[in-house]
């Protein structure tokens, strides 16, 4: 097995002969197993890759809950489920022995996804170096800090001798039938332009203060600017303070599946969210987005300002960059004014929506 080679290191006879295979129509094996917003960012790789290999058989690995976005992909051929249970972990490395993949990269890289990888018996194993799994790919990467996570990504097609061009935008496929569903919701309720808002988190430090979203949806009312209010799992409380105290002008999202919140937000005019799936999703669908950022470092987790009307908030407070999951003050969340956010939002928005009447 090969030692571990750095980020910048020019593929060996062996990636090429993967590359070969893949070029005459071998399976390619992508694995980013959980958390939707980081699946979200690996979409610009499969893009990539199926502009590099064209015939080749793409496939991606990813748990249940990660898999809505995958599953209208037009760049993938076969979409895998990590089961959660041991054994059926066991029969899944099976079945992926048996594919026989011409080269398989993690974009995950803890033990599970590792041994699953090394378990497909590809010839070519993209991975990072971290700790002793890096034995497990016969590619171990030593990536540079603080580099855009879309860049980190791409740059694993180079060690199979091919270029993958730019940073690209990711782009959320929906089906027909989920695009008109919803457009429906919305014309329900009103038929002027409006604003999804997402201020929960699955981690509490990244929320925007209850109390700033309700200034934030009174200036949008004010405007006569809609609101749908999208709802976290297990945080449902905040979206129905938020809707209580903010008074006509905005809704409540029950809490849905993720494809369709996902159908809201692509009919809205623009989304407002802090960090996580929702706010890439926002990105990924090709909706003015602004991101609110607190304990997150945007380079590497927002890299989409110079493809279009994305732009992220980010408080430069002293204790910021922690990624801590709880803060008693959530100093940086409440640093992001709601004016600034609304001016923010006019500015990536066409100016002649505000002021509207409803």
């Amino acid at each position: 097995m090969q030692p571990p080679r750095g980020d910048d290191t020019i593929p060996d006879a062996g990636a090429a002969a993967a590359a070969a295979a893949l070029h005459a129509g071998g399976s390619l094996l992508i694995t980013r197993l959980r958390y939707t917003g980081d699946v979200l960012l690996t979409l610009p790789l499969l893009a990539a890759a199926r502009r590099c290999f064209p015939v080749a058989k793409i496939h991606a690995l990813v748990e249940s809950a990660a898999r809505p976005a995958l599953e209208a992909q037009p760049e993938l051929d076969v979409l895998w489920t990590a089961p959660s249970s041991a054994v059926a972990t066991l029969g899944l490395a099976q079945r992926l022995h048996r594919e026989r993949f011409a080269a398989a990269i993690d974009l995950f890289c803890n033990a599970r996804s590792a041994l699953l990888v090394y378990a497909t018996g590809a010839p070519v194993r993209i991975g990072e170096a971290r700790r002793v799994r890096r034995h497990l790919y016969t590619t171990a990467r030593r990536l540079p800090p603080g580099r855009s996570a879309l860049v980190q990504h791409l740059e694993a097609l180079r060690s199979l001798g091919v270029d993958p061009g730019r940073a690209t935008r990711p782009a959320l496929c929906l089906r027909a039938a989920e695009v008109e569903h919803g457009r429906a919701l919305w014309t329900r309720w009103t038929s002027h332009p409006g604003v999804v808002l997402h201020v929960a988190a699955t981690q509490p430090a990244k929320e925007w203060p209850i109390e700033h979203a309700v200034e934030f949806v009174r200036r949008l009312a004010a405007d006569g600017v809609p609101v749908f209010v999208t709802t976290a799992p297990h945080r449902a409380a905040i979206t129905e303070s938020i809707v209580e105290r903010a008074g006509a002008g905005c809704r409540a999202l029950p809490v849905s599946p993720l494809r369709e919140v996902w159908s809201v937000m692509a009919a809205a005019a623009a989304v407002v969210a802090v960090d996580g799936g929702i706010v890439h999703a926002a990105v990924a669908l090709g909706r003015p987005t602004i991101a609110l950022f607190g304990p997150t470092v945007p380079p590497i987790w927002f890299p989409y300002e110079t493809f279009g009307p994305y732009r992220v908030l980010h408080a430069g407070v002293s204790c910021d960059d922690c990624d801590r999951v709880h803060c008693a003050s959530r100093k940086c969340m409440a640093a992001l004014a709601p004016q600034d956010v609304h001016a923010a939002l006019a500015n990536v928005w066409p100016a002649r929506v505000f002021g509207t009447t409803p």
